[in-house]
């Protein structure tokens, strides 16, 4: 397993006064990961950059300093690979350039060819660059159909990470990720994610 580490997300970061303090928590968080000597660990700067951000640091004009900041922390001679994500499904270049991988987020693509568009037009923009392409965020389902979100990313070999939440009215069972969570496989939605899941990597196997 590899963890997607996030360092920030708007309703914490506005804790910070300024921009400096932005700095020294991107620092202090990965020399303690370093220190650590995980190697199974990404990172994600902020959550879905946007001008949003109270910070200026933190929006996509300038969240590639950032990036850039981790790149240059070694210990021991590693450094941690880094991203950040985007509300939309297209990232700027400045990023593109920057990063080790992409991340972006599906939940406003309202088609799959819309997806499978956006992953042609990303892919133009990282050029001979080998950066592997991650949606690490899509609330979108229809598991059944033959046309869905997570078939269209896995068509383009790219990642494509299912956001599953409680919706309002929705039992515990419900959402993987609305704490308290309940991590059996008893809702329809993850038994359709999953049997989906089992026939793409051929396993075969269905889940009741």
């Amino acid at each position: 397993m590899v963890a997607i580490v996030g360092y920030f997300y708007q309703a914490q970061a506005k804790l910070l006064t300024e921009d400096a303090a932005v700095v020294r928590a991107v620092d202090n968080a990965t020399n303690w990961i370093l220190s650590r000597g995980y190697r199974n660990v990404m990172v994600e700067i902020n959550n879905e950059s946007s001008p949003r951000f109270p910070h200026e640091i933190l929006r996509p004009d300038r969240v590639d300093e950032l990036i850039t900041r981790v790149h240059h922390t070694e210990q021991n001679g590693r450094r941690l690979l880094v991203s950040t994500s985007y509300p939309g499904p297209l990232p700027t270049e400045n990023v593109v350039k920057a990063a080790d991988f992409v991340l972006v987020h599906g939940n406003n693509v309202v088609t799959p060819q819309k997806l499978t568009d956006s992953i042609h037009t990303t892919r133009t923009m990282v050029g001979d660059a080998l950066k592997p392409i991650l949606f690490n965020e899509d609330d979108h389902t229809g598991f059944d159909t033959a046309d869905n979100n997570m078939v269209a990313a896995v068509k383009e070999h790219v990642s494509w990470g299912f956001f599953d939440y409680r919706r309002d009215g929705e039992k515990f069972e419900d959402g993987y990720q609305s704490p308290p969570v309940d991590w059996k496989i008893g809702s329809e939605r993850k038994r359709g994610f999953f049997n989906l899941l089992s026939e793409i990597t051929g396993e075969g196997a269905q889940v009741r």
